[in-house]
């Protein structure tokens, strides 16, 4: 099921020389660099369509966690990895995160952009998912099937969620929410656990100013909520760390985390500074 020899064959192709390169595009799908892009769309691009998205995120991350939970699939062998990564030897191997997650935030944009009709998109999106998926195998973390089953889950949850959000970010959130709970339960005090807890909480929260936030008045209010914004994210994060061991405080970290990247324009927006309101963006 898992397609064990068809891994391996996979894992021969690419030498540890090029191991950097397999670890910055398995980042694509990883959880730091999706927020990121999620945060700088959300901040400078579309916030509805773009929170619907992350809404799609923190669901289908606690979806995941209690799947991998009740599959309680192992990873491959250590010595199948090909360079040695402590960090990707934790949890469970089956299905792939890295596969679901890229399926679900870059597929998910392709739906809430409306693009799903454009050729160049849908590529794009796809060869994203393929790529993701693939590094995960070569890497040796995951098996082909794991990262095959990921993103056909990841592509299904889109289209799922499409249909029960009907567009609208709040009730994404709040489905996120009902998923954390259990996942919660299932998975225990994890970090991905918290991070969906705490995730869902302050995006349904945040979610429900997203009609009243100001408009950008400038390109260079955009710049300013991009600054502010990702400086919020550096010191939520760093304090995250800080308290790791502390699993209340890691829910309300993550929880101030999402409601703060929803509410960054509308502080930005209340600053009265002239060339703020110089330049449309």
């Amino acid at each position: 099921m898992r397609l064990e020899a068809q891994s391996e064959a996979i894992r021969g192709i690419v030498p540890a020389e090029y191991a950097d390169l397999v670890v910055f595009v398995t980042e694509l799908g990883g959880t730091t660099a999706l927020m990121v892009l999620l945060a700088v769309l959300f901040w400078c691009v579309d916030r509805r369509r773009s929170a619907l998205v992350i809404s799609y995120a923190v669901a289908g991350l606690a979806l995941l966690l209690s799947l991998k939970a009740l599959f309680a699939l192992p990873r491959p062998p250590a010595d199948a990895m090909l360079v040695p990564l402590e960090a990707e030897r934790e949890g469970y191997g089956f299905p792939s995160g890295h596969a679901f997650a890229a399926a679900v935030v870059y597929g998910g944009l392709v739906s809430a952009y409306d693009r799903a009709g454009e050729p160049r998109a849908l590529a794009a999106a796809g060869a994203l998912v393929v790529l993701v998926s693939l590094s995960r195998v070569v890497l040796g973390v995951h098996y082909l099937g794991d990262v095959i089953v990921g993103a056909a889950l990841g592509i299904a949850f889109v289209v799922a969620m499409d249909r029960v959000t009907r567009g609208d970010p709040t009730i994404g959130f709040a489905i996120a929410l009902a998923l954390s709970v259990p996942a919660f339960v299932i998975a225990g005090g994890r970090e991905d656990a918290l991070l969906g807890l705490g995730g869902s909480i302050g995006g349904l929260l945040g979610s429900q100013r997203l009609p009243a936030l100001p408009a950008l008045r400038s390109r260079l209010e955009a710049a300013l909520v991009l600054v502010v914004g990702v400086g919020f994210v550096a010191l939520v994060r760093g304090l995250a760390s800080a308290v790791a061991t502390v699993e209340p405080l890691l829910v309300v970290l993550y929880a101030v985390l999402v409601a703060g990247i929803f509410l960054a324009p509308d502080a930005v927006g209340r600053l009265e500074v002239g060339p703020l309101e110089s330049t449309r963006p």
